[in-house]
Parts: C-alpha cells; sequence; structure tokens
C-alpha cells in the first residue's frame, strides 16, 4: 500500500482526470439535474445526488487501473455517485460505510473553492482545495472527512469507491448501494 495514503489517510492527485473531462461531466451532470434524475440527498441536506450514473460508471471502471497503482495494491471497484452541492450545504464530519475502502473525490465544477477537510491518523485535520479534474485519494472508512459550510452557488462533485480486492471488505465489490 502506498505509504503516503497510509502516513496521512490521503493522496492528492491534480489532473486525475482532464479539466476539459471534469467540466463536460460536470454540465452533463447539470443538464440531467434538468431531467430530475438526481435525487435529494439524505446526507447533505438540500444537496442533489445520482448514484451510478452509466457516466459515473465509465469513470469508475476506466480509472480502476490508475487507482491501483497510486494506491500500489489491487482495487475492485464498488459503487460511485455524484454530488451537486449548493449555496449553505455542509457535509458533516464522518466515516464512510466499507464499501468505500479506497475512495476517491474528483472535482468536476463549481463557481466558488471549498475545502474538504479529513483528518490524518493522528487526528490533525488538513484542508483540501482542488481544481476541476483534481482528486483526493482517501481511506474513507477510517479518515473523518467533511466539508464546511459552501458559500458558493453550485459545486459539483463525483465519488468513486473501491475495496482493496484481497482486504477484509473483498466482498463489497460492485455494491450498488449507492
Amino acid at each position: 500500500m502506498n505509504k503516503d495514503l497510509l502516513r496521512d489517510n490521503y493522496l492528492i492527485v491534480r489532473n486525475f482526470i482532464s479539466i476539459e473531462q471534469a467540466k463536460t461531466l460536470a454540465k452533463g451532470f447539470l443538464d440531467e439535474n434538468k431531467r430530475k434524475s438526481f435525487d435529494n440527498d439524505t446526507q447533505v441536506i438540500n444537496s442533489l445526488r445520482c448514484g451510478n450514473s452509466p457516466k459515473g460508471l465509465e469513470v469508475l471502471c476506466y480509472e480502476s487501473l490508475k487507482v491501483t497503482k497510486l494506491v500500489e495494491t489491487c482495487v475492485l471497484p464498488t459503487y460511485t455517485f455524484t454530488r451537486i452541492y449548493k449555496k449553505g450545504n455542509e457535509l458533516v464530519e464522518h466515516t464512510d460505510r466499507e464499501a468505500c475502502e479506497i475512495s476517491v473525490t474528483v472535482h468536476l465544477d463549481g463557481d466558488n473553492p471549498w475545502s474538504f477537510w479529513i483528518k490524518t491518523p493522528e487526528g490533525k485535520p488538513v484542508g483540501v482545495d482542488l481544481q476541476s479534474g483534481d482528486a483526493m485519494i482517501y481511506l474513507g472508512c477510517i479518515a473523518p472527512h467533511w466539508r464546511n459550510t459552501y458559500t458558493g452557488n453550485t459545486y459539483v462533485q463525483m465519488f468513486l469507491h473501491y475495496i482493496k480486492s484481497g482486504g477484509k471488505y473483498h466482498g463489497n465489490y460492485f455494491d450498488r448501494k449507492d
């Protein structure tokens, strides 16, 4: 397993996907939302989410090998979802369920910078700002993470979730419980 990921609970990957791809995905998801394919999110009140969309699944599967190389252990995909945050949204501090052993949050587009916060193994909070196409790979089941109140109008984020193929959660591949 990648020593930096284990040391910090996260890795920053600039240009995980291209800026163009990130913005195209964001526009597509915003357009999908106009067709009512997004649901109200229960974790972040007044935000919208869409789980396991065809475009999200394409990215989840296509990027599996890249994630495997970055974390230095073989991963298997579990599920993906996209969230559209709005002004005033807040993601409270939490850890994720077993299907999110290795998580990737990919910033697609937004009108205002917004830090993603995570705790290191020592409990130190670290805030990271991502640009369109940037990602943070993190240990979602063990590292508490959150976002403070959003002050912009719209922020589109995609989440890709994986498990270690030989790990204790290996039975959660293609989980589909978004």
